[in-house]
Order: C-alpha cells, then sequence, then structure tokens
C-alpha cells in the first residue's frame, strides 16, 4: 500500500490550522511558543519520513498505534 505523503501533507496543514485557529495563541506567549514547537516537529516528521524508505515509516507507525491502544489514547488510523 503507497502512502501519499502529499494528501497527509495537506491533513496536517488543516489540522495545526484548526489548532491555531481554536487556540487563538497571542504572539510571543507560551501557547504560541508551544504550537511552533509543533508546527516545526511536524514540517520536519514530513520531510524524514518523505526521505525514509516507506517500509520503515509503516512499522514506526504501526509500532506508535499500538503504543496508542495499549495506553488507551484514541488512534486515528491512516494518519501516517
Amino acid at each position: 500500500m503507497r502512502t501519499d505523503m502529499d494528501k497527509n501533507a495537506r491533513e496536517l496543514a488543516v489540522h495545526l490550522a484548526l489548532l491555531r485557529d481554536v487556540l487563538n495563541p497571542q504572539d510571543g506567549t507560551e501557547v504560541d511558543t508551544a504550537l511552533c514547537s509543533v508546527e516545526t516537529f511536524c514540517a520536519v516528521a514530513l520531510r524524514v519520513m518523505a526521505k525514509t524508505n516507506q517500509s520503515k515509516v509503516r512499522d514506526c507507525a504501526r509500532t506508535v498505534e499500538i503504543k496508542a491502544r495499549m495506553d488507551g489514547t484514541p488512534v486515528v488510523r491512516g494518519a501516517a
């Protein structure tokens, strides 16, 4: 199964924009800095995923999903 990284990046951008709109942080606040950190991390992660063998990305996504299920955290299938 092939992963559409462009689709994932678009969906992630929409989700991050939603968070920014809902949180509506003032520039320079702790919330703004935290959100900027998450946005930067996501941008780096997308670049790394694009340059990584797809089987390794799927393996990591599977591991994260298993851990989330064990921890009782909601899981979004197809997010990675």
